[in-house]
């Protein structure tokens, strides 16, 4: 196949979420086909970087946002009704790029990653579209205006509104629509008048070798502990973190007074910043090796309170052999249950007592260990990419894409 590849990020290096789904699927693709990759950088630092998509792709084009004019751009968006991150990520430059590559080049099918790049297809579309919404964001947006005070709550409810429509119509408009979850899947059909159908492809995971037998000396010292790692200004962690150690933290520490938490990841803000001053709240910040936290941890915590679409995290830690708690919204997609690890808790309560079960049951590390081969062929990037690979081939050929081994939702389902 040749394939036109659009994308929000460059997907390289695969170092957030954002990028991780991108790349597997660019790589794979990539790697079996001719691909053409144009997609946005923040920074010309991050425009350096595109070595890796070079080598997986026959070409890349990739410009740097400016990010004056793509503010100016945001606030046209609402001022219009449109959505204000598409506007975010609009460039005529960009666009036209791409028209020129359509008029030269003969495509079998056009790829969008994120609902953002929809805006750069030129409709009809000169081949068969696929779009990878990955997350539900209207959804998301509509999360941020309930927990979200006058005059954001106004802003992220406009938000939410304006890129449902916008969803909706690039979904009617694909002949392949994916979403990460089930959650997501129904959210983004939910307004359509059933000629939207959305097709769940969770991502995989991918667990590096080689990590070492013994825990580092900074490591050893802050054990025993509960881990969350992720991106830390990214709002729904932050809100995860905040909400664990002032609702959760202190009723573990009650039965468990030597158990620490520690919070990893690159970019911790202000607010994350400041837990480190609550007694066993250590925040390490980026760090060399994410595993060994996994590695070492008594238990990985993700008590999401916003949640869309699938938690690497999650699955990465369980691939590990490391029990989760988590919310059973942040908890879709994986397919796995307590037998592979997975406790589900909704209130601080419930994570208290699911993350003392695992405390109080030290055999249960070891029977995980056993089912790590298990959970890593299940979670692995490489099961779910050649379900991709054959819906994009039926596409490619005028066939139904929507076989019975991949779930589908329809529109007006919920």
């Amino acid at each position: 196949m040749r394939i036109l590849f659009l994308a929000h990020r460059l997907p390289c290096p695969p170092d957030k979420g954002e990028r991780i789904r991108a790349y597997h699927e660019l790589k794979y693709l990539g790697e079996r086909h001719e691909v053409d990759l144009f997609c946005f950088a923040d920074t010309q630092l991050d425009a350096h970087k595109r070595e890796q998509c070079q080598e997986i792709c026959r070409s890349v084009y990739v410009e740097v946002l400016n990010k004056p004019l793509r503010l100016l751009r945001a606030v046209g968006n609402l001022v219009r009704g449109k959505p204000m991150s598409w506007g975010f990520f609009h460039s005529q430059k960009f666009g036209h790029r791409v028209q020129e590559a359509l008029r030269k080049r003969h495509y079998d099918v056009i790829f969008v990653y994120c609902s953002s790049m929809g805006q750069f297809v030129p409709w009809p579309a000169p081949a068969p579209l696929v779009v990878d919404f990955v997350d539900a964001d209207s959804a998301k947006w509509m999360q941020y205006a309930l927990i979200s005070r006058p005059p954001y709550s106004w802003l992220y409810t406009h938000e939410a509104r304006a890129v449902a429509a916008f969803e909706s119509a690039l979904g009617r408009r694909a002949t392949l629509s994916l979403a990460t979850t089930s959650h997501d899947a129904r959210e983004l059909c939910a307004a359509a008048a059933n000629d939207f159908k959305a097709t769940v492809m969770p991502n995989g995971t991918e667990i590096p070798t080689g990590l070492p037998e013994a825990a580092n000396l900074g490591i050893r010292k802050l054990q025993p502990f509960v881990t969350f790692i992720g991106t830390m200004n990214y709002r729904p962690n932050c809100d995860a973190v905040r909400h664990f150690a002032h609702d959760i933290y202190p009723l573990v520490r009650r039965r468990y007074p030597r158990l620490n938490f520690v919070i990893v990841g690159r970019n911790p803000d202000h607010s994350v910043r400041s837990l480190a001053s609550i007694p066993g709240v250590t925040v390490t910040g980026a760090v060399p090796n994410v595993y060994e936290y996994f590695q070492r941890a008594e238990v990985a915590v993700a008590p999401f309170r916003i949640s869309q679409g699938f938690h690497n995290k999650i699955a990465e830690s369980l691939a590990m052999g490391t029990p989760v708690v988590t919310s059973s919204r942040a908890a879709a997609g994986v397919g796995l249950s307590e037998r592979e690890g997975l406790f589900i808790a909704e209130s601080p309560g419930e994570f208290a007592d699911a993350i003392a079960f695992v405390l109080d049951h030290p055999q249960l590390h070891s029977s995980l260990q056993k089912s790590v081969p298990y959970v890593r062929k299940k979670l692995s990037w490489e099961t779910q990419l050649q379900k991709l690979e054959e819906l994009m081939m039926q596409v490619v050929a005028g066939g139904e894409p929507f076989p019975a081994t991949i779930d589908s939702v329809a529109g007006n389902q919920r």
